[in-house]
């Protein structure tokens, strides 16, 4: 394969998230300009993980309504969408998560102050609609407890934290929830 040394060099883990999305941005160009081949590296890319890993703060009710939760839909599908497309900040921040990158459903609870959190689960990989939307596909933990911790950063549905981030400002119950041990 034409690739294959682009391709070993993604399967190896080797590339932060700027460096795949600039990766996957000369692939789509290569392949725009007739290079079949470039697809494959598209692929892997999608499914690749990033050096520098998230954890993602994921609001799942649109309008902040619970009658319009999507958790339950995401669970059962192994996946996880944002829809407010004409927020591009959110989107951009949606659109900057990797496989390998956890994410955290959250619902605002007093405001300013406190998060509900129902679930988590990593990304496994990156697809499209046939709109072009893109989401991820998710493995799910079967946690269902619910617990209420601090709210980190802004009331916004897509709020990534690097680890350093969330290990500084989350209390021990935090991770516990998410049965991971307490770093030292």
């Amino acid at each position: 394969m034409k690739h294959q040394k682009a391709i070993d060099k993604i399967r190896s883990g080797a590339y932060t998230r700027s460096e795949l999305i600039r990766l996957r941005s000369n692939a789509e160009t290569m392949q725009k300009r007739g290079d079949a081949d470039a697809a494959a590296v598209i692929a892997e890319i999608d499914v690749a993980t990033p050096t520098d890993k998230t954890i993602v703060f994921m609001g799942f009710c649109p309008g902040a309504n619970f009658d319009n939760r999507l958790d339950i839909e995401w669970k059962e599908q192994g996946i996880c969408t944002f829809i407010f497309l004409r927020s591009e900040k959110q989107l951009d921040r949606f659109n900057d998560i990797w496989p390998g990158d956890l994410i955290v459903l959250k619902k605002r609870h007093q405001f300013g102050k406190t998060m509900l959190l129902y679930g988590h689960g990593r990304a496994t990989g990156i697809k499209y609609d046939q709109d072009n939307n893109r989401y991820l596909e998710m493995d799910w933990s079967a946690q269902d407890q619910i617990i209420e911790v601090p709210l980190m950063g802004c009331n916004s549905t897509v709020d990534v934290r690097t680890i350093e981030q969330v290990e500084a400002e989350m209390p021990v119950e935090f991770f516990n929830w998410l049965n991971q041990p307490v770093q030292a």
